[in-house]
């Protein structure tokens, strides 16, 4: 008879809770979905603004006038407003320099002017990536601007860095034959930040390969010249 007892008590259980889970789960505004059924990250359209020295100022009219030059865009292509332009460098004689601006956070042209020539190229950034201290190191080149026989050509190198705009500088001093490193921030309405920092060497006098880069705190440290495409 207890045996008989415990088994229906077995079966009113099973069947109670086969009910509980086929009523529908109390609904909740606080509860988050699966991390499978969210929608992706939103693309941030931006465009980005620049701080502080790397805005347009009075003084760049000369090189606002070079990079918006119709050699450089086509007629499909809109030149972006000086609100939009950082300027990265600042060179000599006046007009001079290399510009970039952000249409949204992952895109970003760069356009240098020198005296020879013009160059204006634009960059993907990969849509996933660490949403702080992110780094992008770009690759070393001349930026097609000038004769490769020329003896003071330098080579530019654009590294951007997200969401850690502290000053950067290289870790044992600048090396020989090496620019300083200078940096531009940029600014996208949602707060995300870019920063592009800038080094050169003059053509066939590289710096060390280990040559390393890091911020103040140095939360962030990269290979002056290790491409890293897909982050860091």
């Amino acid at each position: 008879m207890k045996h008989e007892f415990l088994a229906m008590v077995g079966v009113l259980l099973s069947v109670g809770t086969g009910c509980t889970e086929a009523s529908p789960p109390p609904t909740s505004s606080a509860a988050s979905a699966p991390a499978s059924s969210r929608s992706p990250e939103p693309l941030e359209t931006g465009p980005a603004t620049p701080l502080g020295a790397a805005t347009i100022k009075a003084k760049d009219a000369k090189l606002v006038e070079a990079y918006s030059s119709e050699e450089l865009f086509s007629a499909d292509q809109p030149v972006p407003a000086t609100s939009e332009v950082a300027v990265l460098r600042r060179r000599r004689p006046a007009g001079t320099g290399d510009v970039a601006w952000m249409p949204n956070a992952n895109t970003y042209c760069i356009v240098s002017v020198r005296e020879e020539a013009s160059d204006r190229q634009c960059f993907d950034l990969p849509a996933k990536r660490k949403p702080h201290g992110y780094v992008h190191v770009g690759t070393s080149t001349p930026h097609g601007v000038g004769s490769s026989s020329h003896p003071h050509r330098m080579w530019l190198t654009v590294t951007i860095v997200e969401n850690a705009s502290e000053p950067y500088t290289y870790t044992s001093g600048t090396p020989e034959h090496a620019t300083p490193v200078q940096q531009a921030t940029v600014k996208f309405p949602s707060g995300r930040t870019m920063t592009f920092v800038t080094y050169e060497f003059p053509q066939r006098r590289p710096i060390p390969r280990y040559a390393k880069i890091c911020n103040t705190g140095r939360s962030v440290c990269f290979k002056a010249f290790e491409p890293s495409p897909g982050g860091e």
